[in-house]
C-alpha cells in the first residue's frame, strides 16, 4: 500500500521516503502512522468522490499508483497520478450517468450521448468532440514544482489556444496543482482568460462535491 504514496507527495508534508525506497525498514512508529494517515486522506478522498465503490477500484488505484512511480515523477510526468484521477472521475460519471452509447472505440475514445466522442489525448488531455469540432478542452497540470511551473502554464495555454482557434465557442479548462501557481503564473493566466476559461485545482476537483459539479456543468455530462 506504500507504493501509493509518492515520495513527493510525502515530502511536501515533511517526511521524506528516500531511504525506505532503497530498502531500509521504517524504525520510527510516527513516521509509519504519519504515512497510514496520509493514505488514509488520498483514499477517503477518492471513495467520497464516488457514490458507489467496491474492491475492484482499490486494485485499479494500486496499479494506478504503481504505474506512475515506475514511469517517474507523481507530479511531472504525463500519466502521472493526478492526471489519472481526474480521468477516473470522469469515467465514473459518465458511467453514473449511462452516457455512454455504443461501444468503445479505445479506452482513449469513448462514445457519448449527443453524436459526442471523449478522448483521452495528450493535447489537450482530454476533450469532448461533436462532429470532429471541440465542444471541450481540459489541460491537467498536476507538477508541483513552481520553478517548471511557467513551463507547464505555457503548454497548456498552447494547447487550449489551439482548440479555441478550432472553435471560438468551444469551453476550455486548466486544472492544476494549486500549491503550483505562482503570482507570475495567475498573471500570465489572467492575461489570457480568453485562452483559458475555467480553472480549478486538482484538490478542488477530488475534494469538493460543488466545485466537481461545477466541471460537469461545464462538460455537459
Amino acid at each position: 500500500m506504500l507504493a501509493m504514496v509518492s515520495q513527493k507527495s510525502m515530502k511536501r508534508i515533511g517526511t521524506n521516503l528516500d531511504a525506505y525506497e532503497t530498502g531500509i525498514p521504517l524504525v520510527n512508529p510516527e513516521t509509519a502512522n504519519l504515512i497510514a494517515q496520509h493514505l488514509n486522506r488520498l483514499i477517503s478522498a477518492l471513495i467520497e468522490a464516488d457514490e458507489e465503490i467496491n474492491g475492484r477500484e482499490f486494485d485499479l488505484w494500486r496499479g494506478m499508483a504503481a504505474g506512475s512511480q515506475a514511469q517517474g515523477s507523481w507530479q511531472n510526468n504525463k500519466g502521472s497520478a493526478a492526471e489519472v484521477t481526474i480521468r477516473e472521475l470522469i469515467l465514473r460519471r459518465l458511467q453514473e450517468r449511462g452516457i455512454i452509447t455504443g461501444e468503445q472505440a479505445s479506452s482513449s475514445r469513448i462514445k457519448l450521448d449527443e453524436q459526442r466522442t471523449l478522448v483521452f489525448a495528450d493535447d489537450p488531455d482530454i476533450a469532448i468532440y461533436q462532429d470532429d469540432m471541440p465542444l471541450v478542452a481540459i489541460e491537467v497540470k498536476g507538477g508541483i514544482d513552481t520553478a517548471a511551473v511557467l513551463k507547464r502554464i505555457g503548454a497548456a495555454l498552447k494547447s487550449l489556444r489551439r482548440i479555441r482557434q478550432e472553435n471560438i465557442e468551444a469551453v476550455t479548462v486548466l486544472i492544476a496543482q494549486g500549491i503550483s501557481i505562482t503570482e507570475r503564473a495567475r498573471q500570465d493566466l489572467s492575461i489570457n482568460t480568453e485562452t483559458v476559461i475555467h480553472l480549478f485545482s486538482i484538490k478542488d476537483i477530488v475534494e469538493d462535491e460543488i466545485i466537481r459539479d461545477k466541471l460537469w456543468q461545464i462538460m455537459n455530462v
